[in-house]
């Protein structure tokens, strides 16, 4: 039987990831909490031994406001929603550095033996808006991949964010030597990325599923689609509040038995998530996720089930001998690019 898989990508974007939908004064706080949350999140993987993708939004391994503004792409997005368009919060970089770079954390990421740094894009780019075209994306990973090499990185992976999907855009990762990608569960609530189904019963939907198997057990299978790999999201970790605090633990059990099942059939079992998630309540979410890798530990003892970043799954095309395939060094690992339903 296939040895079976746990991975975990976190979609590492700072304010760049939300600033179409969220104000600073609003969600500020949760983003300067990753400043305190992410160094806790590198130690407990340490402690666990975990390999880890961290997809990253090229923007906040800039240097500074003028380091940004020197790296604007050749082509720049043309959103018909021009609003959702990064390059339109000029004052607010200027006035909020610690919001939108974070060089020091990538540091950290690299620096932390079994992460591999992951790009998310270098501008948080939609490739399902309307006035997105593969050009201008093009232009948007060779920045990526200018600033990760500039880490020392070479960019081998990508999550999009919203977890769209464009087939054209797709197209494109190949030629910017992408060899792996975070795909979209089969089942309706998940295929479409941020568009749910039903609207808001679909958004009510995925929040049940969270605590109870409507959508099965959401287990997955590394994908190869001609020159890349598909390695689906199994469940988002939704964050711990006060106000659901009721349902924290049904989570967490759900995850688990996702878990127990993926590392009974051999298949894989993808968690995400995002570091801004943890930015309050960051004890608590820490204790959170320290049950599920104590799980994994379970697991791996009595079932076999390995830690892998995504990274991982581009050493062959097949699926078959990629459970034979020799670890990462941790020095130097390849860089893979990426609040549920958006990231």
């Amino acid at each position: 039987m296939t040895t079976a898989k746990f991975v975990i990508s976190l979609d590492f974007e700072l304010f760049w990831g939300v600033g179409d939908t969220q104000t600073i004064a609003g969600y500020g706080r949760n983003i300067l909490g990753e400043w305190d949350a992410i160094p806790q999140l590198l130690a407990l993987f340490r402690r666990y031994e975990m390999r880890t993708s961290w997809a990253t939004v090229g923007m906040l391994m800039c240097h500074d406001y003028q380091h940004w503004t020197d790296m604007y792409p050749a082509v720049l997005p043309q959103y018909a929603r021009s609003n959702v368009s990064p390059y339109k919060m000029d004052k607010l970089v200027k006035e909020h550095a610690r919001l939108f770079f974070a060089r020091p954390l990538v540091e950290q990421i690299l620096a932390t033996e079994g992460q591999e740094l992951a790009s998310h894009t270098y501008s948080h780019f939609y490739c399902n808006e309307q006035g997105a075209t593969p050009s201008q994306f093009a232009a948007d990973l060779a920045c990526a991949r200018a600033v990760a090499a500039d880490l020392g990185v070479k960019l081998r992976s990508i999550v999009l964010p919203r977890n769209q999907l464009v087939p054209e855009f797709l197209a494109t990762l190949p030629g910017a030597g992408i060899e792996v990608y975070r795909g979209n569960g089969k089942h309706w609530l998940y295929q479409n990325g941020d568009a749910v189904p039903g609207g808001i019963f679909g958004r009510i939907a995925r929040f049940a599923d969270a605590c109870l198997p409507l959508s099965g057990s959401r287990t997955v299978h590394a994908q190869v689609e001609g020159s890349l790999v598909n390695v689906p999201a199994s469940l988002f970790l939704y964050p711990w509040s006060a106000r659901h605090r009721a349902l924290a633990a049904m989570r967490v059990h759900r995850v688990k038995q996702c878990m127990t099942m993926a590392a009974q059939a051999g298949s894989v079992f993808h968690l995400w998530w995002h570091p801004h998630n943890f930015g309050i309540n960051t004890e608590e979410n820490l204790s959170q996720l320290e049950l599920v890798l104590q799980h994994y530990r379970v697991l791996a003892d009595r079932y076999g089930m390995r830690t892998q970043c995504m990274g991982d799954f581009a050493r062959c095309a097949d699926p078959a001998s990629q459970v034979a395939a020799p670890a990462l060094p941790v020095a130097g690992l390849a860089v893979v690019a990426s609040s549920q339903g958006a990231s």
